[in-house]
Parts: structure tokens; C-alpha cells; sequence
């Protein structure tokens, strides 16, 4: 059966099939800690080359959640491996996927603002430490760990990295919404988001609240992009150019 085209998706995504896996080179793992798991998929690029590797993890969107191991891939996986190929990076891309059922963060998505939780999520709590383990696992380059995300990917990276500031050099935002009060946590770091002014499903005053509340905290190094006339679907935007990922992967903080 044929799943629609909704705001949660795209046509493109939804072509890919299973042997995206194999065509990409990505490995299917099993994260587990403390009797729980979370399915992922990696991505190592330029495994022969000198150096620490850049490190990526990458929170997929309400329409990817499941526990297949592959429908978190479909949007992110080949522009960001296409781009690590052709910079030839040395580099480790994660894609964890989110279980039916369950949020990255357990807030609401098409409300003005939020509080961050108290405590992360069981999805959000797993995708942490596995962060964590693949750091050490891959002795990442402290000055290369990106964090990126999808609308409730998008949530759930900002949620990631206000409770892990010191490990994030760099984000990208796409259509999400944060908690505006934790903006001086991220002000060091490189911060790209993206959001359309006609989205439907998170309201584009997420971006524009967040975008203020980080430039109040003295983040030197932030680009937003607002598109006119656009509504949720801003991923297709921002993977058609290179803009967004060379900021993922640039070196350092501001």
C-alpha cells in the first residue's frame, strides 16, 4: 500500500525503497543500554584518511518513526553521504530512528513556545548515549560534532544540545521549535535554521523567536533562512545546496 504525500513527508522520500541501505553503504546497527534499544544507521566516510573524524547525528521527523531501520535514512542519508564523498571528509554520519509511539521530546509541536522537560525522553536519553559512545568509539574531533534535525527532529536537536552544550560545535535546524530560555547554552556554537513562513504543522514563530533569543545571547555565527510562501517541507530546500551542510561541518565554534 501506497503511503500519501502529507506535510510530514515528501515525493521523493517516499520512492525510496530499503535498498537505499545498501546502494549508500550504510550499516544497520542496535544501540543498547541498560535493557533498552534504538535502532540506527552509520555512515563512515574516508575511514583511510589522517586524522579525527568530523561526527554527525541526525534526528529524522514524525514520518520516519518505526523501528525498520530504514525510514529515517530516506531524506537525510543521500545528500549527506553524497556530500561527505564528494569532500572527501573524514567523517561518521548517525541516523538513529525514533520508536512508534514515542517523541524525541514530549512537548507539543504547534504551540507558540515550550519548556524544555526536565528530564529527555526514553528515545531522546538512548540517542544521547549513543552519541556519547560514538565519540569515543571513533575518537571524533571535538571541533567537528554536528547535531541536525527534522521538524520533530528539529525539536529534538535543539532539546540534544541544550542538554549537551559542551559537546556541539555546529546545528541545523530544519522547522523546529525550541525552548527560547536555553539560548545562552548554544551561543558559541555555528547555527543554521530554516523554516517556512506558511508551515502549518510548526509555527514559523518558533524559528523567528529562537533566531532572537540566540542573538540576545550573543551567538556570533547564525544564519537563518526564512521562505517566503513555503510550508513545512523545508528539507528538500535545504539539501539542494551545499550551504547548510558546509556549515554542519565546518571547523570550530564561533
Amino acid at each position: 500500500m501506497t503511503t500519501p504525500v502529507s506535510i510530514h513527508n515528501s515525493l521523493s522520500e517516499l520512492k525510496q525503497t530499503p535498498d537505499l541501505v545498501r546502494k549508500l553503504g550504510l550499516q544497520q546497527k542496535m544501540f543498547r543500554k541498560d535493557g533498552e534499544s534504538l535502532p540506527y544507521c552509520q555512515y563512515v566516510c574516508g575511514a583511510s584518511q589522517s586524522g579525527r573524524p568530523a561526527l554527525l547525528i541526525f534526528l529524522h521527523g514524525i514520518g520516519s518513526v518505526g523501528e525498520d531501520n530504514f525510514l529515517q535514512v530516506r531524506i537525510p542519508a543521500p545528500p549527506l553521504t553524497d556530500y561527505c564523498r564528494r569532500h572527501h571528509l573524514k567523517a561518521v554520519l548517525l541516523f538513529p530512528q525514533c520508536p512508534k509511539g514515542s517523541q524525541w521530546v514530549d512537548v507539543p509541536w504547534n504551540t507558540m513556545e515550550h519548556t524544555m522537560p526536565e528530564e529527555p525522553s526514553r528515545p531522546m536519553r538512548l540517542a544521547m548515549a549513543l552519541l556519547n559512545e560514538k565519540i569515543r568509539e571513533f575518537d571524533a574531533d571535538p571541533a567537528r560534532i554536528a547535531g541536525a534535525g527534522i521538524s520533530m527532529g528539529g525539536y529534538g536537536i535543539w532539546d540534544m544540545a541544550c542538554r549537551m552544550p559542551h559537546l556541539f560545535t555546529s546545528l541545523a535546524v530544519l522547522c523546529g521549535g525550541a525552548d527560547v530560555h536555553q539560548a545562552p547554552k548554544l551561543a558559541a556554537m555555528r547555527i543554521f535554521m530554516i523554516h517556512g513562513d506558511e508551515d502549518p504543522a510548526v509555527p514559523v514563530h518558533r524559528a523567528r523567536s529562537m533566531y532572537r533569543a540566540l542573538k540576545e545571547a550573543g551567538c556570533k555565527y547564525l544564519i537563518y533562512r526564512e521562505l517566503p510562501g513555503v510550508e513545512h517541507n523545508v528539507w528538500d530546500p535545504f539539501f539542494q545546496s551545499d550551504e547548510g551542510m558546509d556549515h554542519l561541518f565546518f571547523s570550530g565554534r564561533s
